[in-house]
């Protein structure tokens, strides 16, 4: 079975604006990663973008045909792990809802 054209589809804008700087202009809550750099802090944590990776991926959903439903909320999700890895020390954040462990599976 081959991943949909929709997913790669939705994959691929996923990093396009993950690495462009876009992302928080995309995930319908613009708040989430006000004013922080994420790919300026994230460039020497490789395993901290990949688990954004797999949290995206791991929310995906698709109907019947391969169509994606929800790739807002998907990358929504990434987001929050991103803000929560680019904390400054001492600063909270709390990710809401709480991730759940399948979210964060790395296959």
């Amino acid at each position: 079975m081959k991943l949909s054209g929709d997913f790669r589809h939705c994959l691929r804008h996923f990093a396009f604006y993950y690495t462009n700087g876009t992302l928080p202009f995309v995930i319908g809550d613009n708040s989430i990663l006000k004013d922080i750099d994420y790919r300026e802090l994230l460039k020497d944590e490789a395993s901290l973008v990949e688990q954004a990776y797999a949290i995206y991926s791991n929310n995906i959903e698709m109907d019947d045909t391969g169509k994606v439903i929800n790739n807002g909320y998907a990358m929504k999700r990434a987001a929050q792990w991103i803000r929560f890895v680019c904390r400054e020390h001492g600063e909270e954040y709390e990710v809401v809802p709480p991730f759940d462990d399948w979210e964060t599976y790395l296959y």
